[in-house]
């Protein structure tokens, strides 16, 4: 992974179209995070998503879940197709 692509979240706790991730660290773990960061020229941040993206490429996932089927998509025209159309001059359309 290129090493000087920066993070791809907005800050501490902003995930878009993610998924929020809390990490509880001692005080010594965030500084041994932080000095391996700084070493690799890049944020703490960048480092832990680096991290975890690869920890997810390397892990099996259990296949989809069964749910429920979806109605059927409604047309328009299948959705207004009872309905009147009102005339300019405030009469309904005798159709």
């Amino acid at each position: 992974m290129d090493e000087t692509q920066g993070a791809t979240t907005l800050g501490p706790g902003s995930a878009p179209g993610g998924i929020r991730l809390k990490l509880h660290l001692d005080p010594a773990q965030l500084r041994a995070l932080e000095r391996i960061a700084a070493e690799r020229k890049t944020s703490a941040a960048v480092l832990v998503e680096q991290l975890v993206l690869n920890a997810l490429a390397h892990a099996e996932v259990p296949p989809p879940a069964d749910s429920h089927v979806q109605r059927p998509h409604t047309t328009y025209e299948e959705a207004t197709h009872d309905f009147t159309r009102d005339q300019p001059d405030g009469t309904l359309d005798p159709a």
